[in-house]
């Protein structure tokens, strides 16, 4: 299996060349559709994948079939990772290269749990509100999970926010269990 880092290290790379060609969303746009078919059909892997294929015939597959539509960027990153026999691992590449193509366009990915669903307003609140804070643009991902009660667990860069009705009740309890304990001894 592929480590984050050698995927962060080709989707790093693909990143400053669409920089350079200032060709970031269109590089985006096909690396994710590239993705997309992998994960969907096994048939595409196995090629790539399969050492009794030549490799020869596979860049001639990817010149003739791949070449005409996707950005030069793009194109170059399969033909080096087809080269060093990497290609099975577009996957972890693609995904490494959303997060830091979002990172370098100022977008932060957020994700609010709630009880209950929230509405187009409140989303569009906390959105705002986010934004002003971080000075980044959120794409807010909202999940319902009744468990919490009530309240809100915000997600964004690697920290949490639980203003939670069931994080709340899991406190007071914690407190009294330790004053009861206490106030014994």
């Amino acid at each position: 299996m592929i480590s984050v880092t050698l995927a962060r290290r080709y989707a790093r790379a693909l990143l400053n060349l669409s920089l350079n060609q200032k060709a970031l969303d269109p590089a985006l746009a096909e690396l994710q559709e590239i993705a997309v078919l992998a994960r969907r059909d096994p048939r595409v892997r196995r090629y790539f994948e399969s050492p009794g294929i030549p490799r020869t015939e596979k860049i001639a597959f990817l010149e003739k079939q791949w070449k005409p539509r996707l950005s030069r960027p793009v194109y170059g990153l399969l033909v080096v990772l087809l080269r060093r026999r990497r290609l099975d691992h577009m996957i972890a590449i693609a995904d490494e290269f959303q997060k830091l193509a979002e990172e370098a366009q100022g977008i932060t990915r957020v994700v609010v749990r709630t009880a209950v669903p929230m509405s187009e307003g409140q989303a569009g609140t906390l959105s705002r509100t986010l934004s002003t804070r971080t000075g980044r643009k959120i794409l807010l991902t909202r999940e319902v999970m009744p468990a919490l009660i009530g309240g809100a667990v915000v997600s964004l860069d690697h920290q949490t926010i639980d203003g939670t009705l069931a994080t709340e009740l899991w406190r007071i309890r914690r407190s009294l269990l330790a004053s009861r304990v206490h106030g014994r001894g």
